[in-house]
């Protein structure tokens, strides 16, 4: 159902059960897959295709230019199926015409989420409101990103990994990993995206192991990785290892508590106490 406001180009591939509302504009060199609803004053532009069982909310645009270059034939947008992305989010297209901005399937852009030029968005993450992914950046399966987090260009966000609200990502960060802070650092596994995501205790305590090995054990970087390749040559820990093994601009580092200290008691109780010790004694003399 095509709403009698909603401009939509003859050109435009409009799957079955399509439904755009009052104020849309679909253009020509669109695709939108069966069953997507797309909600008022949306804006889908060429080179833009969505999957099936979509929904797009109010004010979104999808496949705008790149706001890093202008002056090209842009590339693509590519969005999978059942996703949810709501008010006023965009996704931009790729920068050079062979290339694609993708976003995966069961994926949620809450309000006014940003994924620029060139991103690649896996499978069921969220971007939570006021996420900014920066042109290149790669999230992986299950990521979720906290409200107003903001990734710089070209890094990687790994599987799993929960990304705190507000923090600065300038680096890599490692799959099934914690982050928070400006920048961002690690602060420990992903304990409850971990359970969330069905993994059994077996792989839980081999990621534990592996944390520490990465995080504790004092190794240079090429220690570290070759560690990880003779500790853990197979099962969900092998993940780390090859995260470790690419990228281009290093990796977010762990953040390390102060260590614990006992409390002291100030020599001002002692005295304290000393006095009203003497003063019942005075009164049972008394």
């Amino acid at each position: 159902m095509i709403h009698p406001s909603a401009l939509v180009s003859p050109q435009a591939q409009i799957g079955s059960n399509v439904e755009i509302g009052p104020f849309s504009i679909i253009e020509a060199g669109t695709m939108i897959g069966d069953r997507t609803r797309v909600e008022a004053r949306v804006t889908i532009k060429q080179g833009t295709t969505l999957g099936t069982d979509n929904l797009v909310c109010e004010g979104t645009v999808l496949g705008g230019l790149p706001q890093a270059n202008l002056t090209h034939l842009p590339g693509r947008v590519s969005i999978g199926n059942h996703n949810i992305i709501r008010e006023h989010s965009t996704v931009h297209r790729a920068m050079q015409a062979e290339g694609v901005t993708t976003l995966g399937d069961h994926c949620l852009l809450m309000v006014g989420a940003h994924v620029a030029h060139d991103c690649k968005v896996g499978n069921r993450v969220i971007l939570t409101n006021g996420v900014m992914l920066g042109g290149h950046v790669h999230v992986g399966d299950r990521a979720c990103l906290g409200g107003n987090a903001a990734v710089h260009q070209h890094c990687r966000i790994g599987r799993l990994a929960m990304v705190g609200g507000c923090t600065k990502v300038v680096q890599d960060l490692p799959p099934f990993v914690l982050t928070d802070g400006s920048p961002a650092l690690i602060v420990g596994l992903n304990k409850v995206g971990l359970k969330r995501a069905g993994l059994s205790l077996e792989d839980i305590l081999q990621l534990k192991a592996a944390y520490r090995l990465i995080y504790r054990e004092g190794l240079n970087f090429q220690e570290m990785v070759s560690a990880l390749e003779t500790t853990f040559p197979v099962g969900i820990a092998t993940e780390f290892a090859e995260f470790f093994q690419t990228g281009i601009r290093g990796f977010v580092q762990e953040r390390r508590s102060p260590p614990k200290v006992a409390l002291r008691v100030h020599p001002a109780v002692d005295d304290v106490e000393t006095e009203n010790t003497a003063v019942q004694r005075f009164r049972q003399v008394g």
